[in-house]
């Protein structure tokens, strides 16, 4: 045996019954006749050989796609866990711009570098940018000047992400202005306060930009879009991803706009039920707190009204509608404006909630119980006042005294709204000086913790610490009791009416 000639390559392709091998080998040639130097024939391996690196081969491309298969797995699993919270975050709020900030932030950054999200109030607006955010807080305030400048991109209804090159263009003519102006070369209107910023904010958005719309309901509500810095692409799952997303996003944005549409409509049908303002009563100081349960969601059956009947005569009244909702606020805005029109055509208490009760019941299925506390006042010269009072199925009215002493105003009757003929009559009461009648509604006294509830005889025991307060302390004193009561908020309407005689004032 001899070695290998000089130059020769260290092996070759192997050749076998197991196909080529790639392991370099040295190459060691025998010659059958005179020794003698030259290029070495290619070695052989044996079919053993062959199948040993075969199944070396084998096992190494098994252990690959293992390990591929696993960083899929890897990524799915991430990729679950990241839609997870994004909709448990997205469904624990019904905000607006909460929804709006929870959106970016959960794209930044891992999904991309900046994001920007554009909504669209209807068919016939145009898209407007309404949140933009980067993972370097500093950039924000650049690229949102520099998205404001630009036309928005499209809404079209199409699944997907698609490339918008709008930002990048964008940016990439700030920047060479930019340059220009600090060369002397130009002036141009400056996107950003200041070179270093322009150039940043380029740098920031001068790379891939993808647009996907936010489409529920089959309407397009806006556009969410993702941006890269300069030289960088989104890969194929992130955008999956984003798109993932973008569908839970466009839905929980819907459902913060009809919630706030909702909102508001039952904030204004509520507003509607109550009186704008009440009237000045001389003689009389009077104090209303109205608070409304829940999250404004819904429309309470609690209301309350003071207004004049004629010269001299106020009416007054606070009432509690069975349940809330559109069927309550019938009955309730039915029953204010009947209350006006009877009592100012003439009609005594009895008789105004007599004609009241059968209006209620004309309503047929549609018709709620109503406890109702009317009166009439009459402020007198003496400094007293005088009140005709009918109470229909309502928290008795308390009257506290100057000793400090409490007690009800009027007697039980029955509530409206369940049976045809009643029997209703009226009580006078005389409010000497210093006096003060309360009237609330049930929401005050049946406020709980536990099992304990505050009560008539509780709402009363607070009443006796008012003595000599205003009509306002007074109520304002009600109401911290009220809530101090209980660690929870208030799952009732509550309305309070305070009204004091003051007496005359001394020479």
């Amino acid at each position: 045996p001899g070695p290998a000639a000089p130059g020769a390559p260290p092996g070759g392709p192997a050749r076998g019954r197991g196909g080529g091998v790639g392991a370099p080998r040295r190459v060691v040639a025998w010659t059958p006749g005179p020794l003698g130097g030259g290029p070495a024939p290619p070695p052989r391996y044996s079919n053993e050989e062959a199948l040993r690196l075969q199944f070396a081969a084998d096992r190494i491309a098994l252990a690959v796609e293992s390990a591929r298969l696993g960083e899929l797995e890897r990524l799915r699993r991430g990729s679950l866990s990241f839609l997870v919270e994004a909709s448990d975050l997205l469904a624990g709020t019904l905000d607006r711009d909460q929804t709006l900030a929870l959106m970016a932030q959960m794209t930044i950054p891992t999904l991309a570098t900046w994001c920007a999200v554009y909504t669209i109030a209807d068919q016939a607006s145009e898209p407007y940018l309404s949140y933009v955010l980067h993972e370097d807080e500093e950039r924000i305030d650049g690229v949102k000047a520099l998205l404001s400048k630009i036309a928005p991109p499209e809404p079209i209804p199409t699944p997907g992400a698609r490339i918008w090159t709008a930002p990048g263009e964008a940016a990439h003519q700030a920047a060479l202005r930019t340059s220009m102006r600090s060369l002397g070369l130009g002036e141009a209107p400056a996107l950003s306060s200041g070179i270093g910023t322009t150039l940043a904010t380029a740098s920031a958005v001068g790379g891939e930009t993808v647009v996907l719309p936010l489409v529920a309901r089959n309407r397009v509500i806006g556009m969410l879009t993702l941006g890269k810095p300069t030289d960088e692409h989104f890969r194929q799952e992130i955008l999956e991803l984003a798109e993932d997303l973008s569908r839970r996003a466009a839905l929980a944005l819907d459902n913060a706009r009809l919630y706030s549409e909702r909102t508001a409509i039952s904030q204004s049908l509520q507003r509607s039920l109550l009186p704008p303002e009440l009237p000045h009563v001389d003689g009389v100081e009077v104090e209303v707190i109205y608070r409304a349960a829940g999250e404004g969601n819904e429309v309470g059956g609690d209301f309350y009204d003071l207004f004049p009947i004629r010269d001299g005569a106020y009416g007054f009244a606070i009432g509690d509608v069975c349940g809330t909702g559109p069927e309550a606020a019938a009955v309730t805005g039915l029953a204010r404006h009947a209350l006006r029109l009877l009592a100012r055509e003439g009609f005594g208490g009895p008789a105004v909630l007599e004609r009241l009760n059968s209006a209620i019941l004309d309503e047929g299925a549609r018709s709620r119980f109503l406890t109702l506390l009317y009166g009439e006042l009459w402020p007198q010269e003496d400094g007293s006042a005088l009140l005709k009072v009918v109470c229909a199925g309502h928290p008795l009215p308390l009257r506290l005294r100057q000793d400090g002493s409490v007690e009800p105003a009027a007697e039980p009757q029955p509530l409206l709204g369940v049976m045809e003929d009643l029997d209703l009559y009226e009580q006078t009461v005389t409010l000497d000086p210093g006096d003060v009648l309360l009237c609330v509604t049930d929401g005050v006294t049946e406020r709980r913790e536990g099992t304990r509830m505050l009560g008539d005889d509780g709402l009363a025991d607070v009443l006796t610490t008012c003595t000599g307060l205003t009509a306002g302390a007074v109520a304002a004193r009600i109401m911290r009791a009220v809530e101090r009561f209980a660690s929870d908020a208030p799952s009732d309407d509550m309305a309070i009416l305070a009204m004091r005689v003051p007496g005359l004032p001394k020479d």
